[in-house]
């Protein structure tokens, strides 16, 4: 386990997210595990809403299908809406719109897996996801390179030309076989300050979902095939534990100087 960490993080959400294979009679779960949320700490209940997801697949001698699927989520949460769990007959995730260090949130993965450990029995794991989303202010004076390193800054601005909703992403593939992508989004005011697939969030966050000023969000994304092994608590933090290892050592090479004394 990375043991760096900050005490005033710059992140608007980070989103832990264990996909398995398809449980096409989730809904059938849903009573119990709300039941056991309820008792243990998570008492908010949304009503169940339709998640969108693209699915590609190969088709011998046609290249991709591309095919578009629409099924439930349901969401719960704590009564401060801090903490958000999702459930859908593919995946569980867990978000934090509070989140400082990694050891205030073990306690609350290891007490929702455990939940969702006991409550749908033989789920098998078949990726690991862990996004840490970021939220820089950016004056109207202030240079971006003050706080993010240039070489992950994208185009820069060209003389009249202004740029305008920039993306600038770099991908990694880890010893473990995995990938992190991290991304710093460059904004004008006024646009949404998170990545459209985690939203609608009903949740408190730690800054406005609308800026007054120009921002930089930045975005570690990363993704790991699972073991095959069946779903635990334990065997879920110890991957969690790991993705946080080398999306810290991401961060870290992201940030500059500044930034790192200012957050830490």
């Amino acid at each position: 386990m990375s043991e760096f960490s900050l005490t005033n993080p710059p992140l608007i959400c980070v989103a832990a997210r264990v996909q398995f294979m398809p449980v096409e009679s989730m809904a059938s779960y849903v009573p119990a595990l709300q039941e056991a949320l309820r008792l243990n700490g998570y008492p908010v209940t949304v009503d169940p809403i339709k998640t969108k997801n693209w699915r590609i697949d190969e088709v011998a001698g046609s290249g991709m299908n591309v095919a578009f699927q629409e099924f439930d989520r349901w969401d719960f949460s704590n009564v401060e809406k801090t903490v958000i769990i999702r459930l859908d007959k593919l995946s569980v995730s867990i978000l934090f719109t509070a989140y400082d260090h990694f050891a205030n949130a073990e306690p609350h993965y290891r007490n929702i897996f455990s939940m969702v450990e006991s409550v749908i029995q033989s789920l098998l794991p078949q990726v690991y996801q862990l996004r840490y989303v970021g939220y820089i202010p950016c004056e109207v004076e202030s240079d971006p390179s003050e706080w993010v390193t240039p070489s992950v800054l994208g185009m820069p601005n060209l003389g009249e030309l202004q740029r305008v909703n920039s993306i600038s992403e770099t991908s990694f593939e880890t010893p473990e076989g995995g990938r992190l992508v991290t991304r710093c989004i460059s904004l004008g005011p006024k646009h949404f300050t998170l990545p459209p697939d985690l939203l609608p969030i009903d949740a408190h966050v730690r800054y406005p979902l609308e800026s007054s000023v120009p921002f930089l969000l930045l975005e570690n994304l990363h993704t790991q095939t699972a073991h095959p092994t069946p779903f635990t608590a334990e065997s879920c933090l110890a991957q969690l534990s790991e993705l946080r290892r080398h999306n810290a050592e991401v961060f870290q090479a992201t940030i500059t100087t500044k930034a790192l004394e200012l957050w830490k």
